[in-house]
């Protein structure tokens, strides 16, 4: 019966360890992306038949970012989600281990 004990801890440590590594990954997110300016945009004005031929690019610079936060969004609850199963999961271990330990010594 002790071996059992000894493989409730183990699951304990693993669940808690991955719980540790999702609550870290919640916190990590994708940075915008960031359009780079040309050299003399302030003294030059670029359009082709009166368009200005940086809007395609802007257009696309801001649906990306709107993507990328809902992406961002989206990971972080998704990583809390699972950190918070595992942590549930280590106090389900710890407390199998507890009973498996007072039914040894019974």
């Amino acid at each position: 019966m002790k071996k059992l004990s000894i493989i409730w801890l183990i699951f304990v440590l693993l669940f808690i360890s991955l719980g540790f590594f999702h609550l870290n990954a919640s916190r990590k997110s994708i940075s915008p992306f960031q359009l780079s300016e040309r050299p003399f945009d302030k003294y030059v004005s670029a359009e082709i038949a009166g368009a200005d031929i940086d809007k395609p690019l802007k257009d696309f610079a801001r649906d990306f970012n709107s993507y990328l936060g809902d992406y961002n969004k989206s990971s972080r609850k998704q990583n809390r989600i699972a950190a918070s199963g595992y942590f549930l999961a280590s106090l389900t271990a710890i407390f199998s281990m507890v009973l498996t330990f007072y039914h040894q010594r019974r």
